[in-house]
């Protein structure tokens, strides 16, 4: 569930009919995962983050930078072949234009919670001579790559999350302020070793927050419910915009993406015993388990049974690579 501090009105959460059932299980808490300020320009963007299980964001690019920080549990990031792993205190870039893979999971038993800073290439354009950074063109971006573990950017992303959650009186001009301070304090702690020129993409993507709160969305929705219009409502895009700017961003139609993503649940729930194969495709929306298991076998080329008996450690893990 999303909530936004620059929008009139709350998303119409009724498009989401039975969305409890997916991920959900009965009696649990449902408190919004997920709470946004955007700056009125568009070009800047807070989000606190606390998904009430792990959570993987398949492929994806963006036309944003974003900064990472950790606040609890662990965060994950493959990007350029390059896999990063953060606790509590840690920060990763995602870099404007480069396919990644990103997963937020729980560590020794506690939930995962981040801050995340996104902003538009052009913020970048006037800061790159003060800050010795590779040329931003047409042609060439820098890209941020390794980790970094700053008591500056944890406190400004402590006060962030505060500050989106209290609503209180004077809170959008003290999260702009704390965005632009993670954003130079960032720039200043970055190790330059760490800071490469890479060729520029250009393609107009689906904006973070856009791709956020889409995949929310899909973690909510059962298969029978699901219909690129609703998603498209809550949203607040026309489905020819939304369906080509995600296609740049996933190389992969919404309805392709979200049956991975319900399919990819599935193997989740394989693993618990109790549950037969009829009753795994019944929470995931499928009408019959011919058509679940038909479904199944075009993703995995194996068989939700196959699967359940090779009991494969691996593939209901979030994978990064």
């Amino acid at each position: 569930m999303i909530t936004s501090l620059n929008e009139t009105k709350e998303p119409d959460f009724s498009l989401l009919k039975n969305a409890p059932k997916l991920p959900f299980k009965p009696g649990d808490d449902l408190k919004p995962s997920s709470v946004f300020w955007t700056r009125e320009d568009g070009r800047l963007c807070v989000q606190n983050f606390r998904p009430e299980s792990d959570v993987l964001f398949q492929p994806h690019t963006y036309a944003e930078y974003t900064i990472v920080v950790c606040l609890d549990g662990e965060i994950v990031k493959s990007q350029m072949g390059q896999t990063e792993v953060v606790g509590r205190g840690g920060t990763i870039f995602g870099n404007h234009g480069i396919e990644h893979t990103s997963g937020y999971r729980s560590r020794n038993g506690r939930s995962c919670e981040a801050v995340i800073l996104s902003f538009e290439r052009r913020l970048v354009a006037p800061l790159v001579n003060e800050f010795n950074l590779p040329p931003l063109t047409d042609e060439s971006s820098p890209a941020f790559m390794g980790k970094l573990e700053n008591q500056v950017l944890h406190d400004c992303a402590q006060t962030i999350a505060a500050e989106l959650r209290s609503g209180l009186p004077g809170h959008k001009i003290v999260l702009e302020t704390l965005s632009m301070r993670m954003l130079v304090e960032a720039l200043r702690s970055w190790p330059q070793k760490h800071v490469h020129k890479m060729a520029a993409d250009l393609t107009p993507r689906l904006p973070r927050r856009d791709f956020v709160r889409a995949h929310e969305f899909m973690r909510w929705c059962r298969k029978e419910n699901f219909r690129l219009q609703k998603l498209c409502q809550f949203l607040g895009s026309s489905e020819e915009r939304f369906a080509r700017l995600f296609f740049a961003s996933t190389r992969h139609s919404p309805a392709s993406f979200y049956n991975r993503m319900l399919l990819e649940r599935a193997r989740e729930l394989l693993r618990d015993s109790k549950l037969s194969v009829k009753e795994v495709g019944y929470q995931l929306g499928f009408k019959t388990s011919s058509h679940f298991i038909a479904s199944f076998r075009r993703e995995f080329q194996t068989t939700p049974q196959e699967c359940r008996e090779n009991d494969d450690p691996g593939s209901a893990k979030l994978q990064f690579g």
